[in-house]
């Protein structure tokens, strides 16, 4: 029996250290703690999430702030000043656990901006934490914001720390599909000498109120935590923070670089672009349409030190040619590196040949060191439209019969930029609704320059409206979460007797507040004869290009691997054994 205990519990054991965003899962058998702090929690109102306390790790008493120590006093309570005062040692402080309650009040947030609706699926809204003790506001402790329905794990999208009011506000951008972030604050337990952690949620979507509305809205939870017993940790507990750049080991992904915290994932996301601006176009969102994924080092104040990401082209159901490009508005240079793999996975060396539709642009193809300048110009990403998914366009008329073999998969570009300097990249807006400013360039001219396209809420016109919304208010650039099954061509994503997508008017006629998920739902109805208006990219896409940025992880827990594969090969060889040594074995 013990045999078979130690085979199943190495091999989880290996997989918690392989992964500190999971959390510390295996704490109660490694011991930590005292035991003595556990979670105490009022009941919180409806919708809020309710925060308990978990122990990770004792300390040493000089990671904890001291009591004032009391002086002896003389006549009237004054101490003479030819006797020298003998301190009086505190009371020491009976040793408690670390208490916490929360009442979290929420704000709908006009996702519009109070002027036209831009078509952003993704949910952008601050988080607000504020935290005090027995004594008033806790300043200086780290928080830390994650949602785990993008990724399927913990994934941080915003850290901070609390300023002299015990409070921090943290920005966050989600897909629709999340209705709650999980909040994570580390402190100190100052009668025991364990370091703590907070940790609960807060919704940042709720249902809709109002006999017209449908869906969920937006709101801006500002959770307020009432502690004993709570403050932050003083100088730094290196078995809960390799670092001590105060992010804690179990979410920090550079344990051992205080110079950055956490990658923020994406997850998969698709651009989708009308090529007629400025005139209004046909609506069917497939004249350029690529798939991608971002990944962002971030440093513990929120910076951005390096930016991943790469880019498949799926659709070109235009006849004009596009290249797709990335422009940042930040105050250092970069180094940008790219390449380009096939469809198949295989080095394309097509972009150098391309067209260029963007004046005075530099690191093309091979990127290079660019400057603020350069960077805020253009970086390109794909090239034009025409060599990059070689001539097919994947976007056949209502009715045309289109399968995975008609459907071709263009090409890859990874694409890596490394500022010099960290950036903030809400300081200048390079974000809205948490996605960089791409842009497409045409290889049509208006007054001798190439046209160019962007999403809407980066630009306003001189009348202050915004430049990307046609005179109907519709978008000529939208960005949907996951592979996106654009329509087929012509067919007009707001026409419902066109339209595969039965609640995108809903959406855009709620200004975002209904069907948010709009674009998982396809009409299904059958009838004789009737076209289809949609090309299942879903169904057709396969992914090779993100693969090589799984080989970093796969190295960095190489080791850990590599050990939990001895253990599970020598459980079966075991277990083989004795089943052969076993006459009455079957």
């Amino acid at each position: 029996m013990n045999r078979w205990i130690i085979l199943l519990v190495l091999p989880l054991f290996l997989a918690d250290c392989s992964n500190k965003k999971k959390g510390m899962l295996l704490l109660p058998f490694l011991g930590l703690g005292d035991g003595t702090t556990q979670a105490t929690t009022a009941s919180a109102n409806d919708g809020d999430g309710t925060f308990t306390v978990v122990g990770l790790e004792t300390t040493d008493p000089s990671q904890v702030t001291s009591p004032d120590t009391n002086t002896g006093s003389g006549n009237n309570g004054e101490t003479p000043s030819d006797v020298t005062p003998t301190p009086t040692p505190a009371a020491p402080t009976a040793p408690a656990p670390t208490t916490v309650n929360n009442e979290t009040t929420t704000t709908v947030v006009d996702q519009t901006s109070g002027g036209d609706f831009n078509f952003e699926t993704n949910i952008t809204v601050p988080v607000t934490v504020v935290i005090v003790n027995e004594s008033g506001p806790v300043a200086n402790a780290p928080v830390t914001v994650t949602e785990s329905v993008t990724t399927g794990e913990p994934n941080v999208i915003g850290v901070g720390s609390t300023d002299s009011n015990g409070s921090a506000t943290i920005p966050v951008s989600v897909p629709p599909t999340v209705v709650a972030v999980d909040i994570n604050v580390v402190g100190v337990n100052p009668t025991t000498g364990e370091v703590v952690e907070i940790v609960g949620s807060a919704p940042i979507q709720q249902p809709a109120t109002g006999s017209n509305n449908e869906g969920t809205v937006v709101v801006a939870p500002v959770v307020n935590v009432d502690t004993t017993n709570f403050q932050p940790v003083n100088g730094c507990v290196q078995s809960v923070d390799s670092d001590c750049d105060g992010i804690a080991n179990n979410f920090d992904e550079f344990p051992d670089d205080p110079s950055l915290a956490a990658i923020a994932r994406s997850g998969r996301y698709t651009i989708a672009f009308e090529d007629m601006f400025p005139s209004a176009g046909d609506a069917d969102l497939n004249d350029h349409s690529t798939v991608f994924s971002t990944e962002m080092d971030k440093t513990p104040s929120n910076k951005v030190k390096t930016i991943r990401g790469t880019y498949t082209h799926v659709a070109k159901g235009a006849g004009y040619n596009h290249e797709l490009r990335l422009s940042l508005d930040v105050p250092t240079n970069a180094t940008v590196q790219v390449s380009y793999v096939d469809g198949n996975g295989n080095p394309w060396n097509g972009c150098a040949s391309a067209p260029k539709y963007t004046a005075n642009t530099a690191g093309d193809c091979t990127g290079g060191t660019l400057t603020a300048a350069q960077l805020k110009r253009g970086i390109l990403i794909l090239p034009s439209s025409d060599k990059t998914l070689f001539g097919s366009k994947n976007a056949p008329k209502a009715g045309t019969t289109f399968t995975i073999n008609d459907f071709v998969k263009g090409v890859t570009a990874q694409v890596t930029i490394t500022f010099e300097e960290p950036v903030d990249l809400s300081a200048t807006k390079n974000l809205v609704g948490g996605h960089l400013n791409y842009f497409l360039a045409i290889n049509q001219k208006t007054d001798g320059v190439f046209r160019q396209i962007y999403r809407p809420g980066y630009f306003k016109d001189a009348k202050g409206k915004d430049a990307f919304l046609d005179k109907n208010g519709f978008p000529w650039a939208i960005i949907v979460p996951g592979v996106f099954n654009h329509p087929t061509e012509g067919s007009d994503i707001r026409k419902p007797s066109t339209s595969g997508y039965i609640f995108f008017n809903a959406w855009m006629n709620s200004n975002g507040v209904a069907h948010k998920d709009w674009y998982l739902h396809i009409d299904q109805i059958p009838a004789p004869n009737r076209p289809s208006y949609v090309v299942r990219v879903s169904d057709f896409y396969t992914d090779n290009g993100f693969t090589a940025y799984l080989i970093k992880a796969v190295r960095k827990n190489a080791f850990e691997v590599s050990a939990s594969l001895i253990v599970v090969g020598a459980a079966l060889g075991f277990l083989m054994k004795r089943k052969m040594s076993n006459p009455k074995a079957t």
